[in-house]
């Protein structure tokens, strides 16, 4: 069933972009702080590092970022549990 975890996870990847948009461009609506992160990290992934992405993906990669993180953490915590 391999299959059936990989369609799991590449449907919660794509939910989780999505949200994360949206929890981005809110929580920097709301929050001055957060908008000063997301111009910096603007600025160092397209000006410093000069990755060729457009500046509205910089501004959403960190949140996403997390997002994804607390979802594989919460993944492998769940397989640990179901494992012991």
């Amino acid at each position: 069933m391999p299959h059936v975890r990989g369609t799991v996870h590449g449907i919660a990847a794509m939910v989780t972009l999505v949200v994360g948009s949206v929890l981005t461009n809110t929580i920097r609506e709301e929050f001055a702080v957060f908008e000063r992160v997301a111009v910096t990290t603007t600025r160092l992934l397209v000006d410093v590092a000069e990755l060729p992405i457009s500046e509205e993906i910089a501004a959403v990669v960190v949140p996403v970022g997390v997002l994804m993180g607390v979802w594989v953490f919460a993944y492998e915590l769940q397989r640990l549990s179901r494992a012991g």
